[in-house]
């Protein structure tokens, strides 16, 4: 069925017809929200392509339901007191599905691309203080740094550092995108771009007794309404990003669950402070006074989340508290006033055009209007903003006032949240720093946390860096969101993970 024929039907479904679409119990059927751009998840920033690719491409390290760190390929790791030093042990008796054997010489080839940053590939930044990768036995591998790296174990864990098969990347190249080649559970078998990714078990998998199903598909679907409707259908049996407004529908059908954890994504709108009106920090507290975070939590999440008291989420690593937001539209009002702003000015506001992002820009349209601020809303579909904000922007040149975003550090590590994020050297389009925010403070604290292992003097430093990020208020706060997805009863394995990305690869029907 294709995306046009789903989405009638979908729509048929919700409006109360009744269908029954019967579903094979060996084989599993995922709807997700967004199209899949590569599967090289080395060449990815993109969570839908990190998610399909995890069951085929497996990592050194990953990580459970709350974000903690577990074994995958490597049995066990440590770094050196300098941070400069990490060594990872490897598990014996694995194949690649190519019938090539993983080993110390696979992973020396997969960080060896990582490290290159003549590669131009979109995560080699993860790996740019890599200097050397050693394979002192064919399962042991010694990452050497150029400079102290207290994240770097949490980096080796992001959803992005998978293991491809060397003879893959050495036949394919750049075209591992599109043929992926692993040690996981189940094997690529077809990638029909817009409208399915197919994959099957693999019957060798180093973890006996593992998959327990034969064949995994994938469906992007963009319209949240259509992907409820295959779920209730039971044309798929597992809804990724589930919007809350469809939770009850989901929740009551008998069948059907609903799954919600805490999310570790901290949605912002950042202020461009290379703008005039925004280099003056009253104007930037003014606009976090003038929304109502709370509001923004129950219109846009029904509900389902929290509001932020922190630059980084409360589930990440080396979190701190600062003092919580408030609205005072009256204080936001003497605030522009004394900034010379009585009057407002007019500003644009980029967002995307899916239901839940027009929403957010609707919002802060209105809220802003209260310290007459006018601001034109621009949604766009989310490869041309891809496009604009991290292909072609000159920070020089850009146009946009606000830029709203969320942010998740899938490392779970503070690093990968207040480095990309607030870091003077995460400027879009390097990173994700949309504010083009710089602070000597926050700059020195980051870095003051890579260089030790010592988690108490990483504690600390993150410590100064967050308070200074928000006494700044680079960005105006909105929230952090809860991860809701929807799963047949009856099946386990399938779950959403607070990074916003999602696991599968134990999935299995009772």
């Amino acid at each position: 069925m294709n995306v046009l024929k789903r989405a009638a039907f979908g729509a048929a479904l919700l409006a109360g017809t009744a269908f029954a679409m019967p579903a094979m119990a060996a084989d599993l059927g995922i709807a997700m929200d967004q199209i899949f751009q590569k599967m090289d998840p080395h060449n990815s920033n993109y969570n839908v392509d990190y998610v399909a690719a995890s069951g085929v491409v497996e990592r050194l390290i990953g990580f459970d339901q709350n974000m903690k760190l577990v074994p995958q390929l490597a049995t066990s790791w440590e770094g050196s007191d300098d941070a400069k030093t990490f060594t990872f042990k490897l598990r014996e008796g694995v194949t690649f599905h190519d019938g090539t054997p993983f080993d110390a010489a696979a992973v020396k080839a997969n960080f060896d691309r990582l490290a290159d940053q003549s590669q131009n590939l979109a995560k080699n930044s993860l790996f740019k203080v890599v200097e050397s990768v050693e394979t002192p036995d064919d399962f042991t591998v010694v990452l050497k740094l150029k400079e102290p790296f207290g994240a770097m174990i949490n980096t080796v864990a992001h959803p992005s550092v998978v293991i491809h098969s060397p003879k893959a990347l050495a036949e394919l190249g750049t075209g591992v995108e599109k043929k992926l080649v692993g040690t996981g559970p189940f094997k690529f078998k077809e990638w029909v771009p817009g409208e399915r990714l197919v994959l099957e078990k693999n019957e060798n998998y180093w973890d006996s007794g593992w998959p327990k199903v034969d064949k995994v598909t994938f469906f992007p679907v963009t319209e949240s309404a259509t992907r409820a409707s295959m779920l209730l259908s039971d044309e798929v049996q597992f809804v990724h990003i589930l919007p809350a407004e469809l939770s009850e529908r989901v929740q009551s059908s008998g069948g059907y669950e609903v799954l919600e954890v805490p999310g570790i994504t901290v949605w912002t709108a950042s202020l461009n402070m290379l703008k005039e009106h925004f280099k003056d920090e009253r104007v930037r507290r003014a606009f976090n006074l003038a929304v109502d975070q709370q509001a923004f939590v129950d219109v846009v999440y029904s509900g389902h989340g929290i509001v932020p008291d922190s630059p980084i989420a409360p589930d990440t690593r080396f979190y701190e508290a600062q003092e919580p937001l408030k609205t005072d539209v009256e204080e936001a009002r003497r605030l522009m006033k004394e900034a010379g702003y009585e009057d407002g000015f007019e500003i644009e506001i980029w967002g995307t055009n899916s239901s839940t992002g027009v929403r957010m820009l609707q919002f802060l349209q209105q809220q802003l209007s209260q310290i007459n601020v006018r601001a034109k809303i621009v949604p766009m579909e989310g490869a041309t903003r891809s496009e604009k904000v991290f292909s072609s922007m000159v920070p020089e040149e850009s146009t946009f006032d606000m830029l709203m975003g969320g942010w998740s550090p899938s490392t779970g590590d503070a690093d990968w949240h207040l480095r990309p994020v607030y870091a003077t050297e995460g400027w879009i389009p390097k990173i994700y720093n949309m504010a083009f925010y710089s602070n000597e403070t926050v700059d020195k604290a980051i870095q003051d946390a890579l260089n030790t292992a010592d988690p108490e003097k990483r504690q600390a430093a993150y410590s100064i860096a967050q308070k200074q990020i928000w006494k700044d208020n680079p960005v105006v706060w909105l929230a952090i969101e809860n991860k809701m997805a929807g799963r047949k009863k009856g099946l386990s394995g399938v779950f959403q993970m607070p990074d916003g990305t999602m696991q599968y690869s134990k999935a299995a029907f009772e």
